[in-house]
């Protein structure tokens, strides 16, 4: 921090600083870098991680919270640096939306596909592989939308927010209960 004796008022030294041109190259290159990067780490970690927001919102609201809050604290960075930040994220991210929206092969490759778990009241156990989930994960998914057998379960797909989405027969025979205790006693069965 600068002290207050030694302050003085300079409009282009808040706006730009002492830096050199090469300075806002560099910095284009690392958010595009960086914004790449971190795009394709979000989405390898997989929809459960960013939840209900797409891993581009969470990636945006990370890297505008920190240019923002950088440009509100730090005097000794020159306004220019997070607006030209910002300004970059903002392009990169109207960029990431155009191509997604014009090239199928893009978007099927960054945004999550949505998976079927549960078919006629069986677990397609072969599908968890492919999002990285265990059973007892969809089970709690399943328990958290109210159901206590998996044949209640007709249908039940895991979408790209991270949630399970649950259809039930209308009269089903009530077997194989997912509920905790009686999870225990038929681990229990199998195992003698």
């Amino acid at each position: 921090m600068v002290e207050a004796n030694e302050y003085y008022f300079d409009i282009l030294k808040i706006l730009f600083g002492d830096y050199s041109p090469y300075v806002y190259l560099e910095i284009i290159l690392r958010v595009i870098i960086i914004m790449t990067y971190t795009l394709l780490i979000i989405n390898w970690i997989g929809k459960r991680a960013v939840g209900e927001l797409g891993s581009e919102d969470i990636l945006l609201i990370i890297a505008m919270g920190s240019a923002v809050g950088d440009a509100m604290f730090y005097p000794s960075i020159p306004l220019s640096i997070p607006i030209l930040v910002i300004t970059l994220i903002a392009i990169y991210q109207k960029l990431f939306v155009y191509i997604s929206i014009k090239k199928e092969s893009f978007r099927q490759k960054m945004h999550p596909k949505v998976v079927k778990f549960i078919e006629n009241g069986k677990l397609l156990e072969d599908n968890l592989t492919n999002d990285k989930i265990d059973k007892n994960e969809v089970y709690m998914l399943l328990r958290q939308s109210g159901v206590k057998y998996l044949s209640e379960v007709e249908h039940a797909y895991f979408e790209k927010t991270g949630k399970l989405s649950v259809y039930k027969f209308d009269n089903p025979e009530l077997k194989d209960s997912i509920l905790p205790e009686d999870m225990k006693e038929i681990e229990l069965n199998k195992n003698q």
